[in-house]
């Protein structure tokens, strides 16, 4: 079964899909380490780790992160894909990219194109439903592979033209144009995602998570079956070397005992697979190196 079929026959069964993000390689391995089995590439931690804010992201930067997180893992990757890029015709094009690149599912959203960075301080902006529903028709009908999942998501709830009711509105909308799941952003408390969900019936829903103090169980219980984890990776990597470097800076130690830094070395290793790669040379071309190594 591909990574694609197997993440629709957890959709179409009912389980709940957990996705934290990674926006490289080693954050990737580090995800499927730990037992999930899927994966989310988002644009704002993509842009984020290329010190660039989202809206400043071509889709070919965008592919490249994903491709490469997909390339990593043998894990479905749903991967952000802004606003389609453009128009109903760069939309087309958008889907066709990330379904070549070895995307599992993508979602698009109803945001102005190009984005604009003040919409990270609450200041979004969204077209039309009527042209929104037709650009995702274009991109559905792009698809080639009919497992490759395609999203709808509405920025209504929080944008400067919307509110829940716009938010309900367009995402039974695209229910009814066939979308695979609706992504509401934006609704983010308890009150505001139960309302979602019961105004928008029939269809699965993706939940933007890790900002809140909600568990993957309540999201599931409030009816939430796609959690995905947008900006957790870039936080937790920025403050963890912060933690690391401010000791640097103020004592002249990294704060790590070696006992810990030895540890850490050995798991990093076994993310990039040099054991694997050792054990190969130590049967091949340090074959007759091996007694030596050991002294």
């Amino acid at each position: 079964m591909s990574v694609r079929s197997d993440l629709r026959s957890r959709l179409t069964s009912g389980q709940s899909i957990v996705a934290p993000g990674a926006y490289d390689p080693i954050s990737a391995r580090l995800v499927q380490s730990l037992g999930f089995e899927h994966i989310y590439t988002g644009g704002y931690m993509s842009g984020a780790h290329l010190a660039v804010t989202e809206p400043l992201m071509t889709m070919t930067e965008q592919v490249e992160v994903a491709a490469r997180v997909a390339r990593s893992v043998p894990l479905p990757v749903i991967c952000d894909a802004d606003a389609g890029y453009g128009e109903p015709v760069h939309a087309m094009h958008c889907v066709r990219t990330f379904e070549q690149a070895g995307i599992a599912a993508i979602h698009i959203e109803d945001q102005v194109y190009p984005k604009r960075a003040s919409y990270h301080a609450g200041l979004e902006h969204i077209i039309p439903m009527d042209d929104f529903l037709e650009k995702m028709k274009y991109a559905l009908q792009a698809r080639s592979d009919p497992d490759f999942l395609i999203i709808g998501r509405t920025d209504a709830f929080s944008a400067v033209e919307g509110d829940m009711n716009e938010a309900i509105r367009r995402g039974n909308a695209l229910r009814d144009l066939g979308v695979d799941v609706v992504m509401p952003r934006g609704v983010r408390q308890r009150e505001d995602l139960d309302t979602f969900r019961k105004g928008v019936p029939g269809v699965p829903l993706v939940v933007i998570a890790g900002a809140d103090d909600i568990t993957v169980q309540e999201y599931t219980d409030l009816g939430y079956q796609m959690m995905i984890y947008a900006t957790s990776p870039i936080i937790a990597a920025v403050d963890g070397l912060r933690q690391v470097y401010r000791s640097l800076k103020d004592t002249g130690h990294i704060g790590i005992d070696a006992q810990r830094v030895a540890a850490m070395r050995s798991e990093v290793e076994a993310l990039i697979s040099l054991p694997e790669y050792q054990q190969v040379e130590a049967q091949t071309t340090e074959r007759d190196f091996q007694d030596r190594a050991h002294h």
